[in-house]
């Protein structure tokens, strides 16, 4: 009587469930950050600089070509908009959305690309009368 050999034995089956987690995790971690930046409001189209320095969007004063100053989808004034941002700092909301900087708040303006200039002066004017320490222009970089 010859004996059988035993029939070779199956690899154990690979464990998916941690695979399944990771991505599980990214996806998640993806969706938050997402999210973290504003998106930019849909009448500007920003001015274009060949030598800009590439920087996270910020929350920032919307100015369209018409020269209407938005901040977060609102219509808003210089004065408005420095109540805002007192009220954000004294509700715990951290420094307020464009940080602090001096006597007043740092802040910045994304303006049309085809708005006058002698417009965009003039609305700087204003932030720096109504208290802004610091008006920074956003731009969008221009390819060579």
């Amino acid at each position: 009587m010859k004996k059988l050999a035993r029939p070779a034995q199956k690899p154990p089956r690979e464990n998916t469930i941690a695979l399944i987690n990771i991505v599980f995790l990214m996806l998640i971690f993806f969706l938050i950050a997402g999210t973290l930046a504003p998106p930019m409001d849909g009448d500007v189209a920003l001015i274009k600089t060949v030598q800009a320095e590439a920087v996270a969007p910020p929350r920032a004063v919307f100015v369209t070509q018409q020269g209407v100053v938005t901040y977060q989808g609102e219509v808003i004034t210089a004065d408005q908009y420095q109540r805002v941002i007192a009220s954000q700092q004294t509700d715990g909301a951290g420094d307020g959305p464009l940080g602090q900087s001096g006597s007043g708040p740092s802040i910045k303006i994304a303006a049309d690309g085809k708005l006058a200039a002698s417009r965009l002066i003039t609305i700087i004017d204003e932030f720096k009368t109504a208290g802004a320490a610091r008006v920074s222009i956003i731009t969008e970089r221009k390819d060579q």
